[in-house]
């Protein structure tokens, strides 16, 4: 946000909540919600074998909103008046005409897992609740079945599976065989080295034949690193920020039955995602009805002075987060962008291991100015109504994008993300960078206790949270109500 966005032109943003995006967007253009979509649309996933229809529906729109394509279009129209050129009007013709469908049946006839089905006729069976299935040849849907089943060809350079990557890129990183690679920044052992024992089929590039040291494991030094080391080598090593303090690995994953912003999308909602809810914000120091917060094992916490609830700090690598260059830690950049939640005790996480959920909206500008200056203290813009569900900073203050070349190939032979397709070179979603929200390390430092007049966070002074429980919780849990 303070070294991308101010060397980008412009940003624009189409959305029916209004994210963090909007909030530093140039233009906004106001979407149409799921319940007010005037042109079909489609949707799959991996974990499920259904073809899903977005019908066109019946009901008025609230505001004066477009549909995604629609406000494409619209930009392509306007773009064409502009400058003279009737292409960018007729490439966005049948939106125009009022049959996007057409540009959706498209994608389905050049698809593997579509390709026979006609959108109008899926539309109408989904406005009746009949479901579609996607064309997997098998329910439930089982990957390579044909190949393994009807030895069909493999979509790989050979048509058979492969465990030897014979391109320069692989044996130069030393990936041409299957091999284990810690993750860049999730672990609390040396980062990104290849663990094996002496192979002479891996042979990759040192960090000195590209003029680097061995011991260089700096941020940007430590994603390109091809290091072998034993498992034994690997368990007696150490990441490099633990002489500093740092010692938790911080994933920030998507919750199960979230759907993307789904938590501050209501207030309801927000407030029972997780167990700081409260509509009434009695702790006038909560962001919102509901906030964000760590997960973290009650053993580490108490060994960091941590109490349930307690506000924490949560720094990562100070050499490019939460952003790169010089911190002033008396700036306004600085106070924004340091995370400060609350941490919540969590038995069922490991030791060195905490964890926030990536949902909920993060401090801006606008936001932190409303903390600090608002009479309620809501983290809400007073210019914009934009209200975050942390205090300062968001997830993303830890976390960043990693470069993984053997995932950004000029030769590895792959399938196209559409249809049955071989084609050669880096492919969008199909070999890529690993961007946020990902793993870091971090330092977990309490910050305030738990209750506004500096006490035990109220729940766990009752009894009610984990290595708190009274007696009646313990007989509660121990099913001892229970006649």
């Amino acid at each position: 946000m303070l070294n991308v966005l101010p060397k980008i032109e412009m940003i624009t943003v189409g959305d029916w909540w209004w994210t963090a995006s909007c909030e530093y967007a140039d233009i906004v253009y106001a979407a149409d919600s799921w319940a007010e979509m005037k042109y079909p649309d489609a949707t799959a996933s991996v974990t499920n074998p259904f073809l899903q229809i977005f019908t066109r529906t019946p009901l008025k729109r609230l505001h004066d909103t477009r549909g995604d394509i629609e406000i494409i279009a619209g930009v392509a129209k306007a773009l064409s008046e502009e400058l003279r050129d009737r292409r960018f009007y007729d490439y966005f013709k049948f939106v125009h005409d009022g049959h996007a469908e057409v540009y959706l049946q498209r994608i389905f006839d050049h698809s593997s897992t579509a390709k026979g089905y006609e959108v109008k006729k899926l539309e109408e069976d989904a406005k009746g609740g009949v479901p579609a299935l996607l064309m997997t040849r098998t329910y439930p849907k089982i990957m390579g079945w044909e190949q393994t089943m009807e030895n069909k060809k493999w979509y790989t350079r050979s048509g058979r599976l492969e465990f030897y990557r014979d391109e320069d890129e692989f044996i130069e990183y030393g990936e041409n065989m299957p091999v284990y690679r810690e993750p860049v920044d999730a672990t609390v052992y040396e980062p990104n080295i290849i663990v094996s024992k002496p192979h002479p089929a891996l042979r990759p590039k040192a960090p000195r034949d590209y003029g680097l040291s061995e011991n260089d494991l700096s941020s940007e030094v430590r994603q390109v690193r091809n290091v072998l080391r034993t498992p034994e080598e690997l368990l007696g090593s150490s990441h490099p920020l633990r002489k500093l303090g740092y010692s938790h690995v911080y994933i920030t994953p998507k919750y199960r039955h979230a759907t993307h912003s789904v938590p501050v999308d209501t207030d309801v909602i927000a407030m029972w995602f997780g167990p700081y809810g409260d509509p009434y914000r009695t702790d006038r120091r909560s962001p919102w009805v509901g906030e964000g917060f760590i997960d973290i094992n009650p053993e580490d916490a108490k060994a960091l002075g941590v109490e349930d609830g307690d506000y924490v700090w949560v720094d990562a690598d100070p050499e490019d987060r939460p952003y790169k260059g010089d911190k002033d830690k008396n700036s306004e950049e600085y106070r924004l962008a340091r995370l400060k939640l609350r941490a919540r005790y969590y038995k069922g996480i490991p030791r060195s291991v905490s964890r926030s959920w990536f949902h909920m909206f993060g401090s801006t500008f606008g936001s932190v100015e409303g903390h600090l200056k608002n009479k309620d203290g809501l983290a809400e813009n007073p210019r914009t109504g934009y209200i975050a569900m942390y205090r300062f900073g968001s997830h993303q203050s830890c976390t960043r994008g990693w470069l993984k070349p053997t995932w950004m190939t000029d030769s590895l032979v792959r399938k196209d993300t559409i249809g049955p397709v071989i084609r050669t070179g880096f492919e969008p979603d199909v070999h890529c960078p690993t961007g946020a929200p990902k793993e870091s390390f971090v330092k977990i430092t309490k910050a305030e206790p738990g209750s506004s007049d500096g006490k035990l966070w109220r729940p766990a002074s009752m009894g009610f949270r984990p290595t708190y429980e009274s007696g009646a919780m313990r007989r509660f849990m121990e099913g001892g109500f229970v006649q």
